[in-house]
């Protein structure tokens, strides 16, 4: 997969046998518990709760794996790490990264639902 590329589409396709329907159900949920998990990480970070950002960061990058997000899913490793190992110090500039990688994977996954099939596959 290309460092640049969001989704992964061939992966994709591959992961979700081909279902787009499954992967419309997927990304509806997605959209709808990805805002409360960055809001539960943002409060980990605000409150320095190391163990709450392992897991809410966990969850996350769990969730974006199903989508053969790359990029979303390292920045959400970062943050994770970062929990597990008590590091702050620029856990900030980790959580920017990360909600921009969601906002851009959010904007792919309608990109693709807007299409109404996995026409694209490569």
């Amino acid at each position: 997969m290309a460092n640049n590329e969001i989704i992964n589409r061939k992966e994709l396709i591959d992961r979700l046998d081909k279902d787009f329907q499954l992967f419309t159900e997927l990304a509806e949920l997605f959209f709808v518990d990805s805002i409360s998990i960055l809001k539960k990480i943002e409060n980990s970070i605000d409150s320095k709760n190391s163990e709450e950002l392992r897991k809410t960061a966990h969850t996350l990058k769990g969730a974006v794996a199903n989508f053969s997000a790359k990029r979303a899913y390292d920045a959400a490793f970062e943050l994770e790490n970062a929990g597990k190992n008590g590091e702050f110090h620029d856990v900030v500039k980790k959580f920017e990264i990360l909600k921009k990688e969601i906002e851009e994977l959010t904007e792919e996954m309608k990109s693709i639902l807007k299409e109404g099939t996995f026409s694209r596959e490569i």
